[in-house]
């Protein structure tokens, strides 16, 4: 407690007050003196300016030394007090510690008393500062321990209750002189584990921090969480608890009513879930396990993202909790997933979920498949800008281009061809092969029928074909399985081919067919329009 020490001297003598202030600081520069004369003249002194120590005579006209100091004490009671007097007998010495006074110094003859008197004032004030400093310490610790709603105990090392707060008292319903001097170790019964002596004798070792949840030891049917922090003065810990109880009976409830929900959850076509606000999985259906991947017999309760999923997907369900948390209401998310059925869409609508204080502990999503939707929106867009293109198409040519280019990028089969008709024949004008070059015909005969090409031409009518290993013609590739072919009017046709089986449905059609349409419009008008032009 460095710093400047303040002195006041009491003394009648003037000439020895002097030649006391000059040796005393003389010998610690810290030391600054000031004199009163009289017992009377101190008080005033104290009145006008703080003071760290007095030094006073004893045998003074009107009171003595040992009246001053009780009248200091009067006001002050903790101030450092050493009565330095020549009067000296064990009468005078009984009485002035009994009046209070720190310490009892006779006057000597020599200047080695000066040193004596010097030392006793500095270690005197450091003791006395530093008494102040722990006593404020502890009452802005027992201040912020009595405005703290958690229980709070001090353990010494060998886990003896030290101290403990009015809300421990509280809590766990014991008086606080049966839980001061407690040792927790009693309570527990020989050889059995308990978490929290584990938990406690761990931070005392480690001197790291702990968090422990589990039943109290003094009231075995309340739960309570604790958290134990080391002392970073001596080997002791602190224990902050709160009882818990009304959360755990909160968590078993929705336990028993996720039981019972699970069984309903699990013929929704739909993907659900719920996390709760750590990110940690409550419950999902049978619809999630299987598109994630995740065993229908594994245990998910408790688990984190982390634990299911690679780091970036884990992330991304992350922030999308994060997302419903921070705006406290339900958020629509469209995203593609890596799931088992290969990528897909989804429209999640992820929902906050709130308990009856209206406290957030959960989030419950649901996804629903939209793959198909965001393709035939797909669909129609590359249809509608094709449909402009064709329109504004000067010339056959670019028509057909147009027709196996938009087919190409939309249906992604491995041929797309358009065939027209020129003097009886069908000959390959546009197209788009994946592989070889040789797998289409390029002229077949419109006298043939043998060919799905020439068949949908001569019937004006759409011909889809599951499986050309069942049908009665021979592809051009034995490689092709499946084949859709649509008669552009009496212009051609236009026709795309896939390997694998049953390849093209009802929406495959409606897109081709349309298109074609298009196609088939813009070629009459420019067929009249060369006709007029001849």
């Amino acid at each position: 407690m460095a710093g400047p020490i303040r002195v006041l001297h009491v003394d009648d003598d003037p000439g020895f007050a002097d030649l006391t202030a000059t040796f005393l600081e003389r010998e610690n520069a810290r030391l600054d003196v000031v004199w009163a004369s009289s017992a009377d003249h101190g008080l005033t002194r104290l009145d006008e300016s703080d003071v760290d120590c007095i030094v006073s005579d004893y045998d003074m006209p009107g009171q003595t030394g040992i009246d001053f100091l009780k009248a200091v004490r009067e006001e002050y009671p903790e101030l450092p007090f050493i009565l330095f007097t020549g009067k000296g007998s064990e009468e005078v010495a009984a009485d002035a510690i009994s009046a209070g006074a720190t310490d009892y110094i006779q006057k000597e003859t020599g200047t080695s008393q000066y040193t004596v008197l010097a030392n006793r004032i500095t270690n005197i004030v450091a003791q006395h500062r530093a008494r102040r400093h722990s006593e404020r310490a502890n009452r802005r610790r027992r201040q912020t321990l009595t405005r703290i709603t958690d229980g709070f105990v001090e353990m010494d090392a060998d886990l003896t209750v030290t101290d403990v707060n009015e809300q421990t008292v509280e809590l766990t319903g014991v008086p606080r002189e049966e839980l001061v001097g407690m040792n927790y170790r009693e309570l527990t019964v020989e050889g059995d584990s308990d978490a929290s002596i584990e938990g406690y004798n761990d931070v005392l070792t480690t001197g790291e921090s702990r968090r422990i949840v589990g039943r109290s030891d003094i009231n075995p049917d309340r739960w309570i969480e604790e958290r134990i922090f080391p002392s970073e003065t001596d080997e002791s810990i602190y224990v902050y608890f709160t009882d818990i109880t009304e959360r755990k009976r909160r968590e078993q409830q929705l336990q028993t009513q996720t039981r019972q929900l699970q069984g309903i959850l699990d013929s929704v076509q739909a993907a659900l879930w719920m996390r709760d606000t750590d990110h940690q999985f409550t419950l999902m259906n049978q619809n999630y396990r299987e598109l994630m991947g995740i065993d229908h017999d594994a245990d998910v309760v408790g688990r984190p993202l982390d634990d299911l999923f690679d780091p970036e997907l884990a992330d991304q369900f992350r922030e999308n909790d994060r997302r419903v948390l921070s705006a406290g209401e339900p958020v629509e998310i469209e995203e593609e997933l890596d799931t088992t059925r290969g990528t897909r869409v989804y429209l999640s609508r992820i929902t906050p979920l709130f308990d009856d204080d209206g406290d957030l502990f959960a989030t419950a999503g649901a996804a629903v498949d939209i793959t198909a939707r965001k393709e035939r929106e797909r669909t129609l867009t590359a249809l509608h800008s094709a449909a402009q293109t064709i329109e504004q198409s000067d010339d056959a040519q670019t028509v057909y281009e147009t027709l196996v280019e938009t087919a190409e990028n939309v249906l992604d089969f491995d041929l797309v061809a358009v065939d027209i008709e020129r003097d009886g024949y069908l000959v390959q004008e546009a197209w788009e092969l994946t592989g070889d070059e040789s797998g289409y015909f390029p002229r077949t005969s419109l006298d043939s029928n043998d060919t799905f090409a020439v068949r949908a031409y001569n019937r004006q009518e759409t011909i889809i074909v599951d499986d050309l290993r069942e049908a009665d013609t021979t592809p051009a590739d034995s490689d092709y399985r499946s084949a859709m072919t649509v008669p552009i009017g009496t212009f051609g046709t236009f026709q795309a081919v896939f390997s694998e089986v049953g390849a093209f449905d009802e929406y495959d059609q409606e897109f081709a067919e349309l298109l074609v349409d298009h196609a088939r419009v813009k070629l009459t008008q420019l067929d009249g329009r060369d006709e007029r032009r001849e």
